[in-house]
This record gives structure tokens, C-alpha cells and sequence, in this order.
């Protein structure tokens, strides 16, 4: 059947939507970076993990892509790395990040995730005359959080560290305790055996027997 053109492209356009929706809604899916209109429409910043997926103790880094709207497209932003800032955190705890210039409109901020789960980056400053103070956090509507090692070591996968400092820290934890127990036990039978000879003691101890005066019959005492 000979098409016309435009029914192709409709075609091929349905079939795109679709497969992003159906991407969008399965298990496990999520997007690799995600995009931002900042400065009232005037550009668009691409946030996310430079290397995704993301593994913990990996070397990686904050990827920041900035564009302007211009007719026909987009144009690549250069020279911001002095005049935006950017960070990270996770649970309360946040690092301060140096943009470093990768490409055209391209920046990186380089750090190592130390914990699995969920991250928020942070920009901040100035694109031309606009101001920006962005945050977005990691998940299946933004970008890829941080996995384990183990999802891609093989044959063995090496224990988690921070889940091995947790262990350790409560095996000890658990020595010290038992230790505590163990020294109060041997004081407590130290005293108890210190208690027992006392009392052995006194139990072999002669008993002496209050002196008896005669009684003279008529009742008072001879002396």
C-alpha cells in the first residue's frame, strides 16, 4: 500500500509517543537527565549524573548542559562556569561543586556518591541578565539515582562498604557490651565468694557463754 507522505510521518510520530509514554510508565524506568526552563523561557539546563546508571564509589560527576532558544532551535551557552555554582546533598549533607567547561554549553562537577539512593543537585547564579536557583532530585521523573557495585560485579560481587562499616561497627558495638557483662559478672562473683568465706568465717568462730553468778535461795546473789 503506497502511503502518502504525511501519513508516514504521522505514523512514525505516533509510534514515538508511544514508545516514550510506555518507557515512562514501566517498572524501573528512568531518564537519564532532566530539562529545566530557566530565566523565563529563555534557555533550557540539562541536569543529571554524568555517567548513568550511577554506581556507588564510582568516580562520576554533576553534567550541566545549557541552551538558549533562538529561532530554529537552540544555542549552546558558553563562559558560565564563573558565574553559575552548583551542589550536592543527600540527607542533610551538602558538598559544593566547581563547574568545569566540557564543551559547548557543557559543564561538569566532579564527585564520588558514597551512599545509594536518591541525589539533589543544585545550580545556582546567573545565565546573562537572568538569575537562576535550580534544585532537582534524583528519580523515575528526573535522572538515574545511585545503585550498588554489585548490580555489575561478577563472578563475585564484594559486600556493600557501608553496609561492612555498619556491620563492623555493631560487632563491635556487641564485644564491648558482652565485654562489660562478662567484667561485671566477675566482680559480682568476686563479691559474692568475699561474701561466703565471711560468713564461713564467723560460722567456725567459738562461741562464748555469758558467766553464771550462783543465786543464793533466797533470792539474791552470792557474790
Amino acid at each position: 500500500m503506497n502511503w502518502p507522505l504525511w501519513m508516514h510521518r504521522s505514523v512514525l510520530t505516533a509510534f514515538a509517543v508511544a514508545l516514550v509514554l510506555m518507557l515512562s510508565v514501566m517498572p524501573g524506568a528512568t531518564l537519564a537527565h532532566v530539562d529545566i526552563d530557566v530565566g523565563d523561557g529563555q534557555y533550557v539546563m540539562e541536569v543529571g549524573f554524568r555517567d548513568e546508571p550511577a554506581y556507588l564509589g564510582q568516580p562520576n560527576a554533576l553534567f550541566l548542559s545549557v541552551e538558549k532558544y533562538a529561532t530554529g532551535g537552540t544555542e549552546p551557552v558558553n563562559d558560565l562556569a564563573a558565574t553559575l555554582s552548583a551542589e550536592v546533598s543527600r540527607d542533610g549533607q551538602v558538598m559544593n561543586l566547581s563547574l568545569v567547561p566540557v564543551g559547548d554549553g557543557e559543564y561538569e562537577a566532579a564527585f564520588v556518591p558514597t551512599v545509594t539512593g536518591d541525589y539533589t543537585f543544585r545550580v545556582h547564579g546567573a545565565i546573562g541578565d537572568a538569575t537562576v536557583d535550580e534544585s532537582v532530585t534524583s528519580g523515575p521523573t528526573t535522572f538515574n539515582s545511585v545503585e550498588p557495585l554489585s548490580a555489575i560485579e561478577f563472578p563475585v560481587a564484594r559486600p556493600d562498604p557501608v553496609q561492612l562499616q555498619t556491620d563492623i561497627a555493631n560487632a563491635e558495638a556487641a564485644s564491648a557490651t558482652a565485654r562489660t557483662l562478662g567484667i561485671a559478672g566477675i566482680v559480682t562473683g568476686g563479691l559474692g565468694l568475699v561474701l561466703g568465706a565471711l560468713a564461713l568465717t564467723r560460722s567456725r568462730q567459738p562461741r562464748v557463754e555469758p558467766a553464771q553468778h550462783p543465786i543464793d535461795p533466797s533470792g539474791k546473789l552470792i557474790r
